[in-house]
């Protein structure tokens, strides 16, 4: 049985760790070579393809205009999931209606917002402004957030509620001095995966950008690859790049995603 346990755990990662070894290799070849022998080791290793992204493409910021995204949308979205979560901490009418929405939320595919979005953002001034994709992002990733934070909050001991109100505190002082500390780990786990998921979107960065100085990172990688001209090797460095943060964020911080995922498994 553990000797079929390693056979699946090795399968897994042969499948997901031997393109990304590809990707890189590819990136440091030249555009013919990767057509004639595409799965052989560089004959010379060109680092020039990543000289050539970051000395002819405004990669700093494109990159910055990344990570300005992903952190405002991702506190926008914990905020409200937080504050959304305190309050399924109490009884009120409809709450299991009001908890199935939220959770149905999260089935339906991101590209059914793709026109409502677009017209809202548009209409409130927003289009091609790093401001207007990072609210569209905190949408789309609230009904997630709530989920994952909620669950931690139901781990909650409700006699601290109570406690907290006997001492004389209000519902607000209760949430700020008492709640919001020790929900911090579930806090932690829905930002790194919000982060992470805002760095990778493509489709409505595509949509709601337009000039290059909102251009998001994930986006400018397509204009590496026009219609006339196709430097790949170019464009695999570009993807190297594009992908190792989220590579080093997710190994840094892997124990927290695991903690916090499982803190609401056991009361």
């Amino acid at each position: 049985m553990k000797g079929f346990r390693w056979i699946i755990i090795s399968l897994f990662l042969l499948i997901t760790i031997v393109p990304f070894l590809w990707l890189i290799l590819a990136s440091f070849k030249t555009n013919q070579e990767l057509f004639s022998s595409p799965f052989k080791l560089p004959e010379k290793w060109m680092w020039e393809n990543y000289e050539s992204v970051l000395s002819n493409h405004p990669i700093p910021s494109y990159f910055f205009n990344s990570i300005w995204i992903a952190i405002l949308s991702t506190i926008i979205a914990v905020a409200i999931a937080t504050m959304v979560s305190y309050g399924f901490m109490y009884k009120f009418k409809y709450k299991q209606g009001w908890l199935l929405l939220i959770t149905f939320g999260i089935f339906i595919p991101t590209n059914a917002f793709i026109v409502p979005y677009y017209f809202i953002v548009n209409g409130l001034g927003l289009y091609d402004t790093r401001f207007g994709v990072a609210l569209v992002y905190a949408g789309v990733s609230l009904p997630l957030s709530i989920l994952i934070v909620k669950t931690y909050m139901d781990s909650i001991q409700k006699e601290m509620l109570e406690a907290s109100f006997i001492d004389g505190a209000s519902v607000h002082r209760t949430f700020l001095s008492v709640i919001l500390p020790i929900s911090y780990p579930g806090m932690t786990t829905a930002s790194i995966f919000l982060m992470i998921t805002a760095w990778n979107e493509l489709l409505f960065a595509s949509l709601l950008t337009q000039s290059e100085g909102t251009r998001t990172l994930q986006v400018a990688i397509r204009f590496f690859l026009s219609t006339f001209s196709a430097n790949y090797p170019v464009a695999f460095a570009a993807m190297v790049i594009a992908v190792l943060p989220t590579i080093v964020i997710y190994s840094l911080l892997s124990e927290k995603i695991i903690g916090g995922l499982t803190a609401g498994a056991v009361k």
